[in-house]
């Protein structure tokens, strides 16, 4: 062969192995796009998946992520089975029971998949001073708020209620509302009490406990009511307080129920895409720290040891590879 035909099949063999290389490439890959299903615009979870999002965007070749609002929980599982959604803030029992085919409204199993989890999201049963509520029994023959349609407020307040004999069509007044409006509605006398599942703090609560005149109440969840609760709703709840300093005129800590937030998506999200999220995710906390301070905590190890061993189970593929180069999972 002639230097000339030489060079030539060297050029030509030089162009096919960087061709290649090109199309393996992520940034060859078409454009992959997707929204992120969160919950009210008073709450957490928007904004977090908001600034997720971004990050997404600014460092995961040709892949976009769109935080949306939603009424959050069983509304996003819903919108994530229905292929309307790449991935769902929910809870771990979620994860579980839609595997199952146990999600309420949701009929027969679906893949979903855990990504991370973020944090513990105490439920607030929130009113204030002067309404004569010390107790959740004290909510009969009162206007409450047991959080927007479809919500995980809503289904974790109706976990709540049924244990204890209330019947929220007969024994009080109900409405339906998010945080938002339910601070609005608790500020303006329409409304004597509220649920809400978030985190601490909520940014609609800390308006409620900073409103000059009003005095923000928690009531506790203890004794023998959180027993009942508890037995009731196996692998949901787990105790846990309200640090005095959570909220501004708390006048101690107060004892709860919560669950652990998380991240979820089907399990035929692509698997490169999702390492490349996970990791980008712990590269940035604190970018994600300026919507939810949290995430200064937040490491590879929390997101894991968090949530339920049931639903790690069904950790997502992309997700798990991530977190074994962490050292956190064998």
């Amino acid at each position: 062969m002639t230097n000339g035909r030489a060079r030539i099949v060297f050029l030509s063999m030089c162009f096919l192995a960087m061709f290649f290389l090109a199309v393996a490439s992520p940034y060859a890959q078409s454009k992959f796009s997707f929204s992120i299903v969160t919950g009210g615009t008073g709450g957490v979870w928007y904004p977090l998946g908001g600034a997720i999002g971004g990050l997404i965007g600014r460092n995961v070749p040709n892949t976009e992520g769109t935080s949306e609002a939603t009424t959050a929980a069983i509304d996003n599982l819903k919108l994530l089975n229905a292929g309307r959604a790449g991935m769902a803030f929910c809870y771990d029992y979620h994860v579980v029971w839609a595997n199952e085919g146990k999600v309420p409204g949701i009929s027969g199993k679906h893949k979903v998949r855990l990504v991370l989890g973020f944090y513990e999201q105490p439920l607030h049963i929130v009113t204030k001073e002067g309404t004569g509520i010390k107790s959740i029994m004290d909510l009969k023959g009162k206007r409450v708020s047991t959080g927007a349609p479809n919500s995980g407020t809503e289904e974790q307040a109706e976990y709540v209620l049924k244990p204890l004999g209330f019947d929220w069509n007969k024994d009080f007044s109900r409405e339906k509302l998010g945080a938002t409006e339910s601070v609005g509605a608790l500020k303006d006398g329409k409304i004597h009490a509220f649920f809400w599942s978030g985190a601490i703090p909520t940014s609609s609560i800390i308006d409620l406990a900073s409103t000059p005149g009003l005095k923000l109440v928690l009531l506790p969840v203890d004794g023998e009511i959180q027993d009942k609760i508890m037995k009731a709703n196996p692998g949901v709840f787990h105790p846990t307080v309200f640090k005095k300093e959570s909220y501004s005129g708390l006048q101690g800590d107060v004892p709860a129920i919560a669950i652990t937030a998380v991240l979820t998506a089907m399990d035929t999200f692509p698997e490169d895409r999702m390492y490349e999220i996970v990791k980008t995710v712990f590269s940035n906390t604190n970018e994600i720290s300026a919507v939810w301070k949290g995430a200064l905590q937040m490491t590879p190890q929390t997101a894991v040891g968090q949530v339920t061993p049931e639903s790690l189970n069904y950790l997502h593929p992309g997700a798990q590879k991530y977190f074994r180069e962490q050292g956190v999972l064998k």
